[in-house]
């Protein structure tokens, strides 16, 4: 058999897809392998007062479908369509810490096959914080703090 058969290449494309959803499966991880990115950051006040600031920031990112949840703290967004990446899911967490809130972005990508994003998740994040600062009070601007993970 060659590697060139078309039929050698089907078989690898759909039983490499089937490994993908089986290992999400297995591991009780639905975003195990697709590509996302998280990133966090603190600011000044209570999580409840900044849920509406948060939501604000993601509608001013140009994100769809904003949505807030105040029982568990969350926001919700998802991103248009293009071609680096099909669609992203934002979620922003907010949890409180002493007299700061800390916010927890994660974007994943829609597509759950989808293994690389060209950079599209943390482009999300980036936007994100970029629409947060002007919507935060002057003296919470300077103290916002940034740490970022892959």
């Amino acid at each position: 058999m060659e590697l060139t058969d078309p039929n050698f290449l089907w078989t690898l494309l759909i039983g490499g897809i089937i490994f993908i959803f089986l290992y999400k499966k297995f591991t009780n991880n639905p975003a195990a392998i697709t590509c996302k990115y998280r990133g966090y950051t603190s600011i000044e006040g209570k999580a409840l007062d900044n849920l509406e600031i948060v939501k604000q920031a993601l509608k001013h990112s140009n994100f769809k479908s904003v949505g807030v949840d105040n029982g568990t703290l969350k926001c919700y967004a998802q991103t248009s369509f293009s071609m680096s990446s099909f669609s992203e899911y934002i979620e922003v967490s907010l949890e409180e810490v002493d007299q700061h809130t800390q916010l927890h972005f994660t974007s994943i990508c829609a597509l759950p096959t989808q293994i690389y994003d060209w950079g599209k998740n943390k482009r999300n994040y980036k936007k994100f914080i970029k629409a947060l600062q002007p919507l935060l009070p002057p003296t919470t601007q300077d103290s916002t703090s940034e740490r970022l993970s892959a």
